[in-house]
């Protein structure tokens, strides 16, 4: 699944680490949110208390699996209306002290077309 996000934006995205875990591990805290381009803000992450229904995908992932985190702002190179960014969530579980997820993130400043 990649992100989308537009420069403006200022948004809540869910990281889905639960193929990460075990299916008694949860995530006890979240250490670092970076990405690898496109000079985001990143609010405070946390990790779901309840779980969390994705509607489109069919499934619902256990409480305590999913980072959630604002990401707000974003650049694009001049010259450029798309960029793909890696998103990195460096967080600690019940049973590993270090581990990583990675989602890409598609920054754009072009509305898709849709119906409105």
């Amino acid at each position: 699944m990649i992100l989308e996000k537009r420069t403006f934006d200022r948004a809540t995205f869910d990281i889905d680490c639960s193929s990460l875990l075990d299916p008694d591990e949860v995530i006890t805290s979240v250490t670092t949110v970076t990405a690898d381009r496109g000079d985001f803000t990143f609010g405070t992450p946390s990790v779901n208390s309840a779980e969390v229904e994705y509607e489109e995908e069919n499934r619902t992932v256990a409480a305590g699996k999913v980072i959630q985190v604002r990401i707000e702002d974003g650049t694009l190179p001049e010259g450029k209306t798309e960029l793909m960014c890696t998103i990195r969530a460096r967080f600690v579980t019940s049973l590993n002290p270090r581990l990583e997820a990675t989602v890409l993130l598609r920054l754009t400043d072009e509305a898709d077309a849709c119906e409105c």
